[in-house]
């Protein structure tokens, strides 16, 4: 059975999100970011909080409870999974802002390659995500092509 996919499901797992981001601000938070580069089978992400005198990287201590690492991290794959559309594929990274007002925005990049950092990500993960969330080749930018193409070959030398 596959997970709810579609603009309701979308919605309820932005909701999702959101509430745990909320629940991470502290007094004296403007807002807090999330930035994340995801596939299925690697993720970098950030969390950043800003206060009047600029910006926070916001330390391990900023969860307030041991789950909260995991909720998110858990959150965000029910987004990405959400956010799948058949033939179109799905998000690779993503920007939420939580105002502390409980405003939030969301942009996600569907088209351009993401910066995994620390040398990137091995072009193996872009075929496991394909197969997880195919996208048709007419939707493929041309990156994500090259990667496919990389990955499908280390997969065949590492099969000899």
């Amino acid at each position: 059975m596959s997970e709810p996919s579609g603009l309701f499901a979308e919605q309820e797992a932005f909701n999702t999100v959101g509430s745990i981001l909320f629940g991470l601000l502290v007094d004296g938070d403007e807002r807090i970011e999330y930035r994340s580069s995801m596939t299925v089978a690697g993720v970098a992400s950030k969390v950043m909080a800003f206060n009047p005198a600029g910006r926070l990287e916001a330390p391990s201590g900023r969860y307030n409870t041991p789950d909260t690492p995991y909720a998110l991290d858990r959150a965000f794959k029910v987004l990405r999974q959400a956010c799948y559309r058949p033939g179109a594929g799905t998000w690779f990274s993503v920007l939420v802002v939580v105002q502390a007002s409980g405003a939030a925005s969301v942009e996600y990049n569907y088209d351009r390659e993401v910066d995994f950092s620390l040398g990137g990500i091995d072009p193996i993960s872009y075929v496991t995500d394909q197969e997880k969330f195919p996208r048709n080749v007419d939707q493929q930018p041309e990156w994500l092509k090259l990667r496919l193409a990389e990955g499908r070959a280390r997969l065949a030398a590492r099969d000899k």
